[in-house]
């Protein structure tokens, strides 16, 4: 394991702190992890590490600056490396950002890349194809998906016409047929650099919960054409918003054209997918870009690699000793209750196609499933 200049640990605050810790640690990087999970693999690999959730399955404030205080070291974190969880949160990041240096975007530009009424007529002017979107609930809701403002990993996601939670933020975006894709991509203030191509899918979990991500699966059956357009979107992206670091964007693929659905200013869910294929390292790569060197060269060719979230069909508490296969990541402790709906582990697989890999990984996605059926019964 090589050895890493910078000898304090980087705070990671994350839904899932996981796949950034373990990306930090193979590169011998020492990180404390908060999270709303707090699996074992998390704690295996952080040399701290504590979850922090709240209501809703949400980050609670006071946990986490608390947490984020006890667990410091003497002399303090080299930074603060964060993903999801905290977009719809900018009070949290701001407060979290007085006590230790982001590394990833500012504030402010996570505020306008996830403010409907700012990001869309961004890309409107930019002439960037996106789906319609509107704030208020359209006169005719069918045809149409409400999304929460700041919302991550699809949950939130639910048809116009069934209503949402009136508490919170919604936005209104037309129904766009095609293949659900996403880039990531790395980005220096000024440049930025598509590393690959995935294809996900969705779950349903209830009558309202039909868009949950499900899993992704690493493609290169994307046109020329289409990459040049990805590309140069995220490039007028990142000029006009100056991201930094490790970013992604989702978009549908329809008729060789991708629409915009929406752009995620941090380390995404499919980091899982290109880090062993990126030199150093992704969350290597995102600290250099964040002060910008972009620095990855081309991404070598490896095999397609996928993975899948297995989702608790019924409310299930962990048994002691239960065996959980090599290929398993973000596993739960013993004893811990896992509500109806909600995820319990992610599984990966590979294969010599985008096929193959997707169909393993659904296979043994549907094996936990009911493997965790049979003992909760």
């Amino acid at each position: 394991m090589p050895a890493w200049p910078e000898h304090r640990p980087y705070l990671v605050i994350s839904a899932s702190g996981r796949a950034l810790a373990c990306s930090a640690g193979r590169q011998g990087i020492p990180v404390v992890v908060l999270d709303l999970f707090n699996d074992v693999d998390t704690q295996a690999i952080a040399i701290a590490s504590r979850a922090c959730t709240g209501h809703h399955c949400r980050f609670h404030r006071a946990r986490v600056l608390s947490a984020a205080r006890e667990l410091a070291p003497a002399h303090g974190y080299a930074g603060l490396v964060y993903g999801s969880g905290l977009e719809s949160r900018p009070a949290l990041l701001q407060a979290l950002a007085r006590e230790c240096t982001l590394v990833g975007n500012s504030v402010q530009t996570v505020a306008l890349a996830k403010d409907p009424e700012i990001f869309f007529p961004l890309l409107g002017q930019l002439e960037i194809p996106h789906p319609e979107v509107r704030m208020t609930l359209p006169q005719d809701p069918n045809g149409w998906l409400a999304k929460r403002v700041g919302g991550a990993g699809g949950a939130h996601v639910r048809p116009a016409h069934l209503g949402w939670p009136r508490k919170e933020r919604r936005y209104f975006q037309r129904f766009q047929a095609g293949r659900v894709m996403s880039a990531s991509f790395l980005a220096d203030g000024a440049r930025a650099q598509v590393i690959g191509f995935s294809e996900q899918w969705q779950v349903a979990l209830s009558r309202a919960v039909r868009y949950a991500y499900g899993g992704a699966v690493t493609v290169d059956d994307v046109s020329v054409t289409v990459r040049a357009t990805v590309s140069q979107a995220v490039a007028l992206l990142t000029q006009k918003l100056g991201l930094r670091g490790l970013n992604g964007i989702d978009f549908i693929l329809e008729a060789g054209t991708p629409y915009i659905v929406e752009l995620n200013p941090r380390p995404t869910a499919t980091l899982d997918l290109f880090d062993s294929m990126v030199p150093g390292g992704l969350f290597v790569q995102h600290l250099k870009a964040c002060t910008g060197r972009l620095e990855m060269g081309a991404v070598p060719r490896a095999a397609f690699r996928a993975h899948a979230i297995v989702y608790a069909t019924g409310a299930w508490c962990v048994p002691l000793g239960f065996d959980w296969p090599e290929w398993v990541t973000d596993i739960p402790a013993s004893g811990s209750l896992i509500p109806s709906g909600a995820p319990i582990c992610t599984v990966h697989g590979q294969g010599e196609s985008a096929g193959v890999a997707r169909e393993l990984v659904l296979a043994r996605r549907n094996q936990m499933q009911m493997r965790s059926c049979l003992r909760a019964a």
